[in-house]
């Protein structure tokens, strides 16, 4: 029988490349739901600016600390295994995930605040 770590290697890509290659689809959707919430939300705006002193450097954070945390919790995931992807399914994550994120701003930006 083979082992599960077997099989994950199988897959062609790393745990860390299957983890991290989600996160940044995840990232890039949230980035554009908080574009568009900070630039319609005077007080949420405001909020992020008290936090660093500028709303760009708490969204920029914000943004790479969820990567980074969700990177690295899925790339552990499965008992270290990591989240089960095969290269195709991460494509179409990345794909799906980057697109839909610039959409969003894209949307936002021509309906015109």
């Amino acid at each position: 029988m083979k082992s599960p770590k077997a099989k994950v290697e199988n897959l062609g890509l790393s745990p860390g490349t299957r983890g991290f290659g989600a996160a940044l689809a995840l990232a890039s959707v949230v980035n554009g739901l908080l574009v568009v919430a900070k630039e319609t939300s005077p007080r949420i705006q405001a909020g992020m600016k008290q936090i660093t002193g500028h709303h760009w450097i708490t969204h920029s954070t914000l943004i790479v600390a969820l990567f980074l945390l969700a990177g690295w919790y899925w790339s552990r995931a499965n008992g270290g295994t990591g989240i089960r992807l095969t290269p195709r399914q991460l494509l179409v994550t990345l794909i799906a995930g980057v697109s839909l994120g610039g959409l969003i701003i894209l949307g936002f930006y021509l309906r015109g605040d």
